[in-house]
């Protein structure tokens, strides 16, 4: 339904994107692995004197996914609590796609938005990563 035609960017390329960003603000990369049942694809860690801050993330290729990206977010927050930040990873999305999933799915809305879910659109082309949804 929200799906868009062309795949501009590869799940490879949307992770490279992201990981560049968050070293570039003094992240580490870790190896993401199983936290219950859910496998992150992205999992940063850092330390800023006695505070620590830590961020999985799940990719999709599109909104469509987002859903499911969401659920799998979900299943890891059951596990790991407000220890961590957690955001589902997009490529660029059209506004007319985004703003259909935000109005089309109001009850998930509210769930994203109780969890503290952040949302994140990727362009590598750009180098830019934006939250549209949520803060860490």
């Amino acid at each position: 339904m929200y799906e868009e035609k062309e795949e501009r960017f590869t799940k490879e390329e949307i992770k490279k994107g992201v990981e560049d960003f968050l070293k570039y603000v003094g992240y580490n990369l870790l190896e993401p692995k199983y936290i219950g049942f859910a496998l992150p694809d992205i999992h940063v860690k850092r330390e800023e004197g006695t505070e620590k801050h830590e961020i999985i993330g799940v990719i999709k290729k599109d909104i469509s996914e987002a859903i499911e990206g969401f659920k799998e977010l979900a299943a890891a927050r059951c596990v790991l609590k407000d220890k961590v930040d957690y955001a589902l990873i997009l490529p660029p999305v059209s506004e007319y796609f985004f703003l259909a999933f935000l109005i089309r799915e109001e009850e998930w809305w509210f769930t994203v938005k109780d969890h503290s879910f952040m949302m994140w659109l990727v362009n590598p082309e750009r180098e830019k990563v934006d939250c549209l949804v949520g803060w860490p």
